[in-house]
């Protein structure tokens, strides 16, 4: 796509830090961005990035409606690109013949974007396309759960689920009679193995990848969801990442777990097609705007040296004994010193300032479905494998 005059992008998902994130970056890009959100507060609304906020529906529960939403603020803000954040991704590739050819959806057709989403089918991908795989298994009913045959520690969890759910580390043989069974998202057993544990950030267009992060697993909220990042090179890592995306032309963010073992190798837990922490590592300086639009031609990462964190989250969480091994409070509050916040910029304050009513706003939603914050955050915009009717 021909970036040309002042291109208009709607992202998605505005109360989210990624959003408030590539706002910025793709403000300083020359381009004019509006965001959307089911929530009224929320950060990126309050950004002198963002030129207009709009409110839709939420796209967990009224997934028809949010559709529309969105399509209706394309066809009246001449919006040229959207680009969706969390797992409204997977509703939006349901609908894509509601847009008029003139608007680029950031994403790929459904069943591609589907089929990475499920921690089952990406598994199964994996051994089709010849990638190798953590020992795996399909838990649908106390039947499978018999015919396990795992003779080391395997995770338990949900195809669909995210870091903010529980895993569930089981011993062979251990009893699994506290499970339920939904007929749309079952569960997967999978290989547990110790290693280096990094995460991926990477932007990709018609299989190419046009942008990565590689950053490495420290502080996290029980060892899942990441609170600090920070860039290191890791080629094998990056190749892996470029053959993938090329082996099911894939265009969207592209989020990958991996554990590196230092006899094994590499291995992938599984895959976020869709916005992750990574965005929150690129600077204005990097470019990365030209990424989403195929501009580049060299691959563009974060600076190194440079450790960013999730203030609030490091604030919250960071200093519990379960946000890093062996953590201690003076080491945390060395590491809190050193690194520099997402939220704060000096370019653009208000989204700070802004942060005790946005999540005020999070917290009342987290209320009314009775979640706590973590799981607050993204309730209405989870998808799991339901089947949507009606949008034509």
């Amino acid at each position: 796509m021909d970036s040309g005059a002042r291109k208009h992008v709607l992202i998605t998902f505005g109360r989210s830090f990624l959003t408030l994130n590539l706002a910025r970056l793709l403000a300083a890009g020359g381009y004019k961005v509006s965001t959307c959100d089911s929530l009224p507060i929320a950060v990126s609304r309050y950004s002198n990035a963002v030129s207009k906020f709009h409110r839709v529906s939420p796209p967990k529960f009224k997934p028809q409606e949010y559709c529309r939403d969105v399509a209706e603020i394309v066809r009246s803000e001449g919006i040229d690109m959207v680009i969706p954040i969390h797992e409204e991704t997977d509703i939006l590739a349901m609908m894509q013949g509601l847009f008029p050819p003139t608007c680029d959806l950031f994403l790929s057709p459904f069943e591609v974007e589907e089929m990475l989403h499920n921690k089952l089918s990406y598994q199964e991908a994996l051994v089709e396309r010849g990638f190798p795989t953590l020992k795996f298994a399909k838990l649908a009913s106390p039947d499978d759960v018999k015919d396990l045959d795992f003779t080391t520690p395997f995770a338990v969890k949900q195809t669909y689920s995210r870091g903010s759910q529980q895993v569930y580390k089981v011993q062979p043989g251990q009893s699994l009679d506290f499970l339920t069974y939904d007929p749309d998202n079952p569960w997967i057993a999978q290989e547990w193995l110790e290693g280096d544990r990094y995460c991926t950030y990477s932007v990709c267009r018609d299989g190419e990848v046009f942008a990565h992060a590689t950053y490495p697993v420290r502080y996290a909220i029980d060892g899942s969801s990441c609170l600090t990042f920070e860039q290191v090179d890791h080629p094998a890592i990056l190749e892996w990442v470029q053959r993938f995306a090329k082996s099911v032309n894939f265009t969207g963010h592209m989020g990958l777990d991996f554990i590196d073992h230092p006899d094994r190798g590499l291995y992938t837990i599984e895959c976020n097609p869709r916005g992750t922490s990574g965005i929150m590592m690129f600077t204005r300086e990097c470019g990365l705007d030209r990424a989403f639009f195929g501009q580049n031609t060299e691959v563009l990462s974060p600076p190194t040296g440079n450790v960013r964190m999730i203030g609030v989250g490091m604030a919250l969480y960071g200093w519990r004994k379960s946000s890093l091994p062996n953590n201690k409070f003076r080491t945390f509050l060395r590491d809190f010193r050193a690194a520099s916040d997402v939220i704060y910029d000096p370019q653009d304050k208000m989204p700070a300032v802004m942060l005790i009513p946005a999540y005020a706003a999070i917290l009342t939603h987290g209320y009314k479905y009775k979640v706590g914050l973590a799981e607050a955050f993204m309730h209405d915009h989870e998808w799991d494998g339901h089947q949507i009717q009606g949008l034509d």
